[in-house]
């Protein structure tokens, strides 16, 4: 049980902290897309540094300890740190101290405890990261949260470790195979992943807030029945149906109609795998001894974990759908490990193979049935665009070198502008410009604000189209406006990092400007409560108490909420006002400051 406790602590600071709460703090503190690249990439890193570190220097439970202790250390000051140089501190320690640890543990497990417990270690570590109360908290709490986790793992470790020679040793597959199935089931579940995050209509069906106890104990049930199969000598079969069940999970997630099949088959396949790829070193990898395991767990942590998961998140950051070519990738990779270490037994080596073409061809199949639907939903759209007469009022065409790049976002490509039937740049501009639409707004906002605009924007002169999603006419409508400029998602997450209100712009009514334009959605009280708020999959921000993911108390918080009224939570519901003026945005900013009891606002320091 104590084995267990340190696996769950382990597993558990890492999604909560490292993947979670660590990335919320950079995104809060407006450092820019490639600072954080950069820091994340140095993350990786210092775990790749720190594991081969341990590797070569010997394993023991003292060095675990240790690690996991400063680790906790680092993620309880990470909420004070506010500059690029303190993140970077953060984000290297942060991986180094993970390295050490999660490698001292892979290879000290076969001396605690037997296979299925590790199981359990890693199905409470993703149940305790599932919990509302810790999934929903504000970046700042999950970190004081997984510093606690830290802690407990200290606490629970076993103090001694010795391995006997029958301990481990059995190899499943060549050690080749085991690298390229980690990596890519790891590589598949991190694009996955990313792009459901980010992708507001496929969270709030997968992992929304009321299906987060619905996933803890999908977690939970699956990784004990993976420690279960493999101390059953399951270890042959499982990535095989860990892939399939990610498979059907990334298929169904892409489809509005199927999409609650993803919700349980996603937890269920990453639980299987998780579980495997912790207990392999120790295990299945032939490894006989507490060194030669430490040294498959850094090769396989670094390779199958920073480098997957890694690549995985880059190669889906502009993606709003999970590609079915994804899927068959991965699965054509762990199938052929699968058959080519089974050549001996032909039907095993018939049946995987078997699995993975059907997938392939599903994966396929899926994926341009899924192509075609969101296309022409998209091209259906933008007749209603036209047919609705939204041309007449709205312009789809920022010009280069004006001040609407400040506004609007990136100038497109005259080109590509023109290859429209018909030209739709519009002949006048009454209302926002509608070129980069998809990167500014969320589908939950632009739908309540087709058929109550009023409600969200106090003096807007927009009809209401309410009408229009009495069949599919309103769905279509959004798809395409949510599919314009999306790309340029990155661009505008740069334009707000840099972005600065003009210190002495004049002065602007700011509780005026809170009532039009914030109190219908955060309420007049500015505790989340509006007459919109409940249009949306997580409520708008209490913004009296928090937790406040975006704009957490610190040097240049003011500054982070001026750029958040500005330019929105850019893949949130939350908007921008990007015409307000300096001025307004500044009033804003201060009445923002008053309800949180915050009176002093500078925007410059």
């Amino acid at each position: 049980m104590r084995a267990t406790l340190a696996v769950a602590a382990v597993y558990g600071f890492f999604l909560i902290f490292a993947q979670f709460s660590f990335v919320e703090l950079l995104r809060g503190a407006g450092l820019g897309v490639d600072a954080e690249k950069m820091l994340l990439g140095g993350m990786a890193v210092g775990g790749i540094a720190g594991g081969f570190l341990t590797a070569w220097r010997g394993v023991s439970p003292r060095v675990a300890r240790i690690a996991l202790g400063v680790a906790g250390l680092v993620a309880a000051v990470a909420p004070l740190v506010s500059n690029v140089f303190g993140f970077a501190g953060i984000a290297l320690m942060t991986g180094v101290t993970l390295g050490v640890a999660t490698v001292c543990l892979s290879a000290l497990l076969p001396a605690w405890c037997g296979v299925a417990w590790v199981g359990l270690g890693t199905g409470l570590g993703y149940t305790m990261c599932n919990v509302p109360a810790v999934f929903l908290q504000s970046p700042s709490g999950q970190a004081w949260i997984a510093a606690g986790f830290a802690g407990v793992g200290v606490v629970a470790m076993p103090l001694k470790a010795e391995w006997s020679e029958q301990t481990g040793g059995e190899k499943v597959f060549p050690w080749w195979g085991v690298l390229a199935i980690f990596t890519a089931l790891v590589w598949m579940d991190s694009a996955a992943f990313f792009i459901i995050q980010h992708s507001g209509d496929l969270k709030s069906e997968t992992w929304g807030e009321t299906l987060l106890w619905r996933n803890a104990a999908v977690h939970l049930v699956l990784a004990c029945g993976a420690g279960v199969w493999l101390a059953r000598g399951g270890a042959r079969s499982l990535p095989g149906t860990a892939w399939l069940l990610l498979a059907i999970a990334a298929l169904t997630v892409n489809d509005e109609s199927t999409r609650g099949i993803s919700g349980w088959f996603y937890p269920a396949g990453v639980s299987l795998y998780s579980a495997a790829l912790v207990a392999w070193p120790g295990w299945y990898s032939g490894a006989v001894g507490m060194r030669v395991a430490a040294w498959r767990a850094a090769w396989l942590f670094a390779i199958a974990g920073w480098f997957g998961s890694a690549n995985g998140i880059g190669m889906a950051e502009s993606l709003e759908r999970v590609p079915p070519v994804f899927v068959a990738g991965a699965g054509a990779v762990v199938g052929a490990v699968m058959i080519l270490s089974n050549r001996g037994n032909w039907r095993i080596a018939l049946a995987v193979a078997g699995v993975v073409l059907v997938g392939w061809m599903g994966g396929i199949s899926k994926g341009r049935e899924t192509s075609a639907v969101v296309s022409s939903a998209a091209e259906r759209g933008r007749k209603v665009y036209v047919s609705e007469g939204c041309i007449h009022c709205h312009s789809r065409y920022v010009r280069p070198g004006s001040a609407d790049e400040q506004i609007w976002g990136p100038a497109p490509k005259v080109e590509e502008v023109m290859k429209g039937e018909p030209v739709i740049i519009g002949n006048r501009r009454q209302g926002p410009d509608l070129s980069n639409v998809g990167a500014r707004r969320s589908e939950a906002w632009l739908k309540a604000h087709f058929i109550n605009p009023r409600g969200l924007v106090a003096d807007s002169s927009m009809p209401n189209y309410a009408h229009l999603f009495e069949d599919c006419r309103g769905a279509d409508l959004v798809r395409y406006l949510k599919e314009s400029g999306v790309a340029t998602t990155a661009e505008l997450m740069a334009q707000a990092a840099v972005w600065l209100p003009e210190a002495n712009a004049g002065t602007a009514d700011g509780k005026s400007l809170y009532t039009n334009n914030c109190a219908a959605c955060h309420g007049a009280d500015g505790r989340g409560g509006g007459a919109m708020a409940g249009n949306f999959t997580r409520p708008p921000a209490n913004l009296v108490t928090g937790p406040f993911l975006w704009t957490a108390p610190g040097a240049d918080h003011a500054l982070r909420i001026a750029r958040v009224i500005k330019y929105g939570a850019i893949g949130t519901d939350m908007p921008g006002h990007e015409v307000m003026t300096d001025a307004q945005i500044n009033a804003l900013t201060a009445e923002i400051l008053r309800l949180r009891g915050e009176p002093n606002f500078r925007t410059r320091e």
